[in-house]
């Protein structure tokens, strides 16, 4: 019994090294790329605030009664494709959505901003892991769209997503859960908008202290607008979930659109266009003046 206790505890002193040997390694490998790590982030950035402005234009154009249709992220590429010049802009998109999810995935496994091992930090480091691997997603159909000229996309993606969940063991309970997994990002979303608790990830250098307060408004307005979105996606989970109804989830698209549908519907649906609009505008801002760690990742 002692002998199997013995192993048992080799085992596990042999894994642990073997763990802390890659995260040293990979973070060996990680500070010597800084520089062009730290680029690749910034442009994307930019990149993600193309993407989310071009959202945001497209159904603020509906909403103002000058026609075209709401759309989400993909959407966005396909009409930005659209565009002279398009395949190059697409390309240029494509690497820096790939930069961007390696900055989140940074995050998320070397912790260079010291989110620490705490349940609160464990909750934003696989916040960030989910967010790149949702924009490797995205930049792999876009690398597709730049290849080909155009890409399959699903008109009905998260009506698929919803259906497999719920054809899952405990599938309602699963879908709930993701569900109000987004309320709580959602509320957390509007925490900050309302603080303007992202100011802290920025530095504003030479600038007037009128430029920076504009600035800041525009990071509220963005960041409540994204949160506004999630809420809404969030609530349609939860009802798919009750009425065991995968095709009662939305998107991002199909949020937009019910928006239009409300009373005062045009102008709810300005309101979250201009504030999608001025996330997009945000995320620009970022690439300019955030503060991006790569050099301490641990």
């Amino acid at each position: 019994m002692a002998d199997l206790r013995q192993m048992g505890q080799q085992t596990a002193s042999t894994l642990k090294g073997g763990v802390e040997g890659a995260q040293q390694a990979a973070a060996h490998a990680t500070r010597h790329a800084a520089p062009w790590l730290e680029a690749l982030a910034r442009f994307g950035y930019a990149s993600k605030g193309v993407v989310y402005g071009t959202v945001g234009l497209l159904a603020l154009s509906v909403a103002l009664g000058r026609g075209g249709a709401t759309t989400d992220t993909k959407g966005a590429l396909l009409r930005l494709q659209d565009l002279p010049a398009g395949t190059l802009l697409i390309w240029l998109l494509t690497l820096g959505l790939i930069g961007y999810a390696l900055w989140q995935l940074i995050r998320a496994a070397l912790d260079p901003e010291d989110q620490g091992h705490e349940a609160k930090g464990i909750v934003k480091r696989a916040g960030y892991a989910f967010s790149g691997v949702a924009n490797l997603g995205l930049a792999v159909f876009t690398a597709r769209l730049a290849l080909a000229g155009n890409a399959a996309r699903s008109q009905n993606s998260e009506d698929q997503v919803a259906g497999t969940v719920l054809n899952l063991p405990g599938g309602q309970l699963w879908l709930a859960l993701g569900g109000l997994i987004l309320l709580a990002v959602a509320a957390n979303q509007l925490y900050v908008a309302y603080g303007a608790k992202f100011m802290k990830r920025v530095t504003f250098t030479d600038l007037p202290a009128r430029t920076c307060d504009l600035l800041k408004r525009i990071g509220q307005v963005g960041i409540a607008s994204r949160g506004v979105l999630m809420v809404i996606i969030g609530v349609f989970a939860l009802l798919a979930a009750w009425h065991r109804q995968a095709s009662e989830t939305v998107g991002i698209s199909e949020a937009l659109t019910w928006l239009r549908t409300q009373p005062s519907g045009n102008l709810l649906l300005g309101a979250v266009a201009l504030g999608t609009l001025c996330y997009g505008v945000w995320c620009v801002v970022q690439a300019r003046y955030r503060r991006i760690r790569i050099e301490g990742a641990a």
